[in-house]
């Protein structure tokens, strides 16, 4: 059975940004990236857990197959994608602390005094209202996500995965929240990947004694394992190194609430280029980051065995 929320790579670079608004694949790339690490941004001071987090990222990369970047600005779905997790994954916020994280983040001023009666929170609060049902009609109300962590720790047992593997695996996923990993692979690829580029990046075998290899235990394709690996060395090597301060200008301004007009005319907030935000998803800080990345570049884990590598695959 095919499941209708994983692309092919065609299929990726005919987005509606791209097709419609001539965005390129990088800057699309980069601008899910943001709305992501606004998620990130606004779900951590509500103490959100990851698998909520991860499920309003997947949200977010389903409706961005389905809508271009050009007509709904990524910190609006963004917002909205958390909100609707939180439902989903039954870890409600009162509706006032979440909009005034979001009026924070956006400002980039943690902070920021925010009242409810303030112009702001009711714009932020409007936006969220108005783009919850177009969000749940872009994924077909499919609220239910398979996420990767928990095929993680079913096969840190079964492959007898190491604690530093599978600590470096976890942090892996952490990352990969910001990619376009959840419509490319399945969870158990993905998982799968993380185990490979954790073995990689520690240079700590994964020493299953079984008959089979242990991506073969785990059903995921050894291509499919290496391409993920890339997506995620890419991410790495494009996060940012400067301290950009630019806010959020352009208030989310609902449209006019007539589904005529919504098909008619696209959304009035300014697209700005809104840097990256500063740290990763796990909350370590771009210091930090650079140093990981560095110990990344200065491994083998960006350079992938080749198909004929039995001996060195059969290790990992």
């Amino acid at each position: 059975m095919v499941n209708r929320w994983y692309f092919r790579k065609e299929e990726l670079q005919n987005t509606p940004s791209i097709s419609k608004h001539r965005y390129t694949v990088e800057q699309e790339r980069l601008e899910r990236g943001k709305g992501c690490n606004f998620i990130l941004q606004v779900g951590i001071p509500l103490h959100l857990p990851q698998m909520t987090l991860a499920t309003a990222t997947v949200f977010l990369h389903r409706f961005y197959m389905r809508y271009s970047l050009k007509e709904y600005h990524c910190y609006e779905i963004g917002a909205t994608c958390l909100f609707l997790a939180t439902k989903v994954e039954e870890t409600g916020r009162k509706t006032r602390d979440f909009v005034i994280s979001c009026v924070r983040v956006a400002q980039k001023n943690p902070t920021l005094e925010v009242t409810d009666e303030s112009t702001e929170y009711w714009r932020w609060k409007e936006v969220i209202a108005y783009t919850e049902e177009l969000v749940l009609e872009s994924v077909c109300f499919d609220l239910t996500i398979t996420h990767p962590y928990d095929i993680v720790i079913k096969y840190v047992k079964e492959l007898n995965v190491p604690k530093e593997v599978a600590r470096s695996a976890w942090a892996f996923l952490n990352d990969s929240v910001r990619t376009m990993l959840c419509v490319m692979y399945r969870p158990n690829t993905v998982a799968a990947a993380a185990f490979y580029f954790a073995s990689k990046h520690t240079s700590i075998p994964v020493d299953y004694q079984g008959n089979q290899k242990w991506w073969e235990v785990m059903a995921a394709d050894l291509d499919d394992i290496r391409e993920a690996c890339h997506v995620m060395a890419d991410l790495y090597e494009s996060l940012p190194i400067k301290n950009v301060e630019q806010k959020y200008i352009a208030s989310p301004r609902p449209p006019n609430q007539d589904n005529s007009d919504m098909n008619k005319r696209p959304r009035t907030v300014e697209n700005n280029d809104i840097s990256h935000y500063n740290g990763i998803s796990n909350g370590r800080d771009v210091a930090n980051h650079r140093s990981s990345r560095d110990r990344i570049s200065r491994s083998n884990t960006l350079v992938l065995p080749d198909k004929d590598e039995e001996k060195s695959e059969g290790e990992l």
